[in-house]
């Protein structure tokens, strides 16, 4: 958390240099979140490329917690890109996607293959909850976000905040437990 003080004040100090660490400290994170939420790596790398010269061009306004705030960068930016994409096609946004992970055990093919298989299945069941949840959900367990976070960050209450994290999670249960439905 210090580190992340330091990289907050050197940006407020006007180093823009410090943006390329920003960018490698968080890129995992935030490209997870970004994947999970627009459906396909492209587009996320898309997205977390516009967010940072975004940044870099306009001089740091961060206040604190700067994951947060990239965090909410992201979401804003992938609810741009979601919306474009549904006036575009003006029909239900299809959300095959790619995810990029770590690899657990790259060693054993098998595991590999399964590891992936999963992937797929969650991102699928993913697809199908309605933005609003999927939101939360993906805040929740990829963006490690507390409830109180996610409701500042989204302008939502905390109940409503935990009502859509328990009925997303219902309903991904629901969907992983009918794997052929998926």
């Amino acid at each position: 958390m210090s580190e992340d003080r330091q990289l907050l004040k050197a940006l407020q100090r006007g180093e823009n240099a410090v943006w390329r660490q920003v960018y490698l400290e968080y890129k995992d994170d935030l490209l997870t979140v970004a994947c999970s939420l627009v459906g396909d790596i492209d587009t996320a790398e898309d997205c977390l490329q516009e967010i940072f010269v975004s940044l870099a061009s306009d001089g740091c306004k961060i206040r604190s917690n700067l994951k947060g705030y990239l965090l909410s960068c992201v979401v804003n930016r992938a609810r741009r890109h979601l919306r474009r994409r549904y006036a575009q096609s003006n029909c239900q946004v299809n959300m095959r996607s790619r995810v990029s992970t770590p690899r657990h055990d790259a060693s054993d093919p098998v595991n590999v293959l399964v590891r992936n298989d999963q992937i797929q299945m969650v991102t699928r069941a993913l697809e199908k909850l309605p933005l609003e949840q999927r939101e939360i959900v993906v805040l929740r367990l990829q963006g490690d976000m507390k409830f109180h976070q996610i409701a500042a960050m989204l302008d939502i209450s905390l109940n409503t905040a935990q009502s859509r994290y328990r009925y997303g999670m219902e309903k991904l249960r629901q969907l992983l437990s009918k794997k052929e439905a998926i």
